[in-house]
């Protein structure tokens, strides 16, 4: 199997607990796992930091690094996450493109392996591990994954510029103050105080963030206007002093809310120190029974 995948991705983290325990089911029994990582921002090229990352995940299988996305080119691949079943003779038997699937995917594994060897005993095909990749499980629509491109305000990276917040937030935008400025694939905060508002429709947010200098920094997390709750914290969220409070201590993707319902906020972080660099916000949602999305005038 390649996985061309990408530590950043949100939709490639979330299936993550399934290649891994198919690594532990069927490694011994002829199936190789080969993570392809062609990275999205010009950071996750490191291979320092690739490599911390596959350990933090708990990666055991091979993983490669795609980062001229010359594999990502030849197998045609378009988004991440999207995995390729191989045969022994070389054929691609099957691909999947994004998430879910994962039933599916392990069944044709376990053909791949019987054609391979039709003594072979295999398990019982996994259990859903999240509600979301339960059958007749939904996804309602959320705000789409946004980057630098989204910011209200035009930024260079010749000069900083300061930013002050609009009265009117609509939704599809990020909105700052502080003074900040452009660089490759994101924006950085150059003087201490600023913060970044993002109004969105969605379950869970996460954010791909990075401190520039002197790590760790802090930050802190309001939504609606007030301190996130401790039952809406995303895991990478800690409550320190009464306030919830993230910990950026490298180039990664933060789980920073998780609401119980798909519905609008807006989430703020201030930022007290310079040396954040912003690069993306993605969007999680909850899972509904179809019977109860059919039922739902509102849908």
């Amino acid at each position: 199997m390649l996985d061309f995948w990408d530590f950043t991705c949100i939709n490639c983290l979330r299936g993550l607990p399934y290649l891994r325990e198919w690594h532990a089911r069927y490694a011994d029994v002829g199936l190789t796992i080969v993570g392809v990582h062609t990275p999205e921002f010009a950071f996750a090229r490191d291979v320092a930091i690739v490599k911390s990352a596959a350990g933090r995940l708990g990666i055991r299988y091979p993983v490669v690094l795609d980062n001229e996305q010359a594999l990502w080119t030849a197998y045609a691949t378009s988004c991440w996450p999207t995995r390729h079943l191989i045969d022994t003779q070389g054929y691609v038997r099957g691909v999947r493109q994004g998430e879910g699937g994962y039933a599916a995917i392990e069944a044709a594994i376990q053909a791949l392996l019987r054609e391979k060897d039709p003594q072979v005993v295999l398990p019982e095909l996994m259990a859903p591990i999240r509600p979301e990749d339960a059958t007749g499980a939904v996804c309602l629509p959320t705000t789409p994954e946004l980057q630098r491109d989204a910011l209200a305000a035009a930024l260079t990276e010749r000069e900083a510029a300061d930013l002050v917040l609009p009265s009117e937030r609509p939704e599809g935008r990020i909105y700052a103050s502080g003074t900040w400025r452009g660089i490759t694939d994101g924006i950085r905060l150059d003087v201490s105080g600023g913060s970044i508002v993002l109004p969105y429709h969605a379950s869970s947010v996460n954010a791909v963030l990075a401190p520039a200098i002197d790590p760790p920094l802090t930050v802190e997390i309001l939504q609606d206007g007030v301190a996130l709750p401790v039952e809406r914290f995303g895991d990478d969220v800690r409550l320190d002093d009464g306030k919830a409070r993230l910990l950026i201590d490298t180039s990664r993707l933060y789980a920073l809310v998780r609401n119980p319902e798909t519905e609008p906020h807006e989430l703020r972080l201030e930022v007290p120190r310079p040396g954040l660099v912003f690069y993306a916000f993605s969007f999680g949602t909850c899972a509904l029974p179809e019977a109860q999305l059919a039922s739902d005038p509102t849908e």
